[in-house]
């Protein structure tokens, strides 16, 4: 799930030479560099090969861009990211260029209304699609199980991969990504009880799948989103949004099969709410930096749909994150005049379990813990020490965390950070009643 300038293009795809390459439930597109100035715009709709639309002159449709095209995204070389709105642009119109009904290629540029009977029908497809794929990944699971987890880390990479692959196959790249993190888990003290967790999960979500229109709404909303049904920008702005001032406290970038991903979190300073900004970029692809670590946003915030969902699309207007903002919404006046109460691990416990009520497969809970970091013990991890005397262990982040001792003095601070309940990453120190300001640690 890298940043920084725009990479060349790759020569992939019958030679040819991508930017900006991605797919989703509905389509596979990029950019492809040709002898023109500007590269040309292509997309090839997921379910129909054959429908496809090119901002090149060429008469033959499809062209040699789509084709290339088409054999990237049939190869799986291609992955899936959120559309860009160039994207949505055309794959509203209908028709694209299908040679099927366009042999003279006059390009599928009508503007007609989206099809809801052919919507309908695509979703349905989608989801006995993935019904097969989950149903596939069950026999798997039950493989493992009677096979004994003991040679999960001798399997090697190769062993989730090709099931991983199926995943992909069957439009689940949620549970695709799942799977290919799993190998990373295996190498730690503690593998078999995460492995089985992580099995468990995948196992729970099969079975959630099958029983879809039986769920409450948002549970079967959240566990589309497990599965990684795509939900549209606009159908999240259309839901009702939560207005507030969103002070964004901290930032952490992963990077998963090529993507790199970057998580804002956000907290209402009127509201206490939390609410989570999600970018991601493929590779050649800026992330996107609308929303900072520091800065405070005016604005209001339209949650995803699914219980327990911290992710939201944050809504304008925001402040140029090259001038200063407002003197009402700036940090420091922030920091000066709130101070931030923290939990202790015990309510954090609660917390978890509420969200873990909700949404059985949450992995991350957003915190504030009062304590004080405590050195390791003959090879142990650090450990923060809340004021009830409880311990939980700390990530291993960019190195020791001097920065959280340096601050903290022998006194509480009020740690902002993700916990999976077994361990806490810490991302920022948030200001307190004793004048300690805000500052990001880890991650940050």
């Amino acid at each position: 799930m890298q940043t920084g300038a725009v990479s060349e293009p790759t020569r992939v795809g019958r030679g040819l030479r991508w930017l900006d390459l991605g797919r989703s439930e509905r389509a596979a597109w990029g950019r492809c560099q040709g002898s023109a100035a500007t590269p040309y715009e292509t997309v090839v709709a997921a379910d129909r090969p054959g429908t496809t639309a090119c901002s090149c002159p060429s008469r033959n449709r499809p062209c040699k861009h789509a084709a290339g095209l088409a054999d990237l995204a049939a190869d799986g070389q291609i992955a899936v990211v959120e559309e860009p709105d160039w994207v949505a642009r055309i794959v509203g119109r209908r028709p694209f260029t299908d040679t099927a009904t366009d042999p003279a290629g006059s390009g599928g540029r009508g503007d007609g209304p989206v099809d809801p009977d052919a919507a309908a029908r695509r979703a349905e497809a989608r989801r006995e699609k993935v019904s097969g794929g989950l149903t596939e990944l069950q026999l798997w699971l039950g493989d493992q199980v009677r096979t004994g987890l003991a040679g999960l880390p001798r399997a090697g990479y190769g062993h989730f991969d090709a099931i991983a692959a199926r995943m992909v196959d069957a439009q689940a790249p949620a549970v695709a990504a799942t799977l290919r993190a799993l190998p990373a888990d295996l190498v730690t003290a503690d593998w078999p009880a995460r492995a089985l967790h992580a099995l468990g999960g995948l196992h729970l979500l099969a079975r959630a799948h099958q029983q879809l229109d039986d769920l409450p709404d948002e549970l079967a909303a959240t566990v589309r989103s497990r599965v990684g049904y795509p939900v549209s920008k606009d159908a999240v702005r259309n839901r009702p949004g939560v207005t507030d001032r969103w002070w964004a406290l901290a930032a952490v970038d992963t990077v998963e099969y090529q993507l790199t991903t970057r998580r804002v979190w956000l907290r209402g300073l009127d509201t206490g709410r939390w609410a989570l900004w999600l970018t991601v970029a493929p590779p050649g692809r800026d992330l996107d930096l609308s929303v900072r670590p520091g800065r405070t946003y005016a604005c209001t915030a339209h949650f995803y749909p699914g219980s327990g969902q911290h992710r939201a699309l944050i809504e304008p207007p925001l402040p140029d994150p090259d001038e200063p903002p407002a003197s009402d919404r700036t940090t420091g006046e922030i920091v000066a005049t709130r101070s931030w109460g923290g939990d202790d691990l015990a309510t954090v416990g609660v917390q978890l379990a509420d969200l873990l009520a909700a949404d059985p497969w949450a992995t991350r809970l957003p915190v504030v813990v009062a304590g004080v970091p405590v050195p390791p013990a003959s090879g142990d991890a650090w450990r923060l020490r809340d004021l009830s005397g409880r311990t939980v262990p700390l990530v291993d982040g960019d190195g020791d965390p001097w920065p959280l001792v340096a601050q903290a003095g022998g006194q509480p601070l009020q740690v902002m950070g993700e916990y999976d309940g077994r361990r806490l990453l810490p991302l920022a120190v948030l200001p307190d009643a004793g004048g300690r300001r805000y500052s990001t640690v880890l991650h940050g």
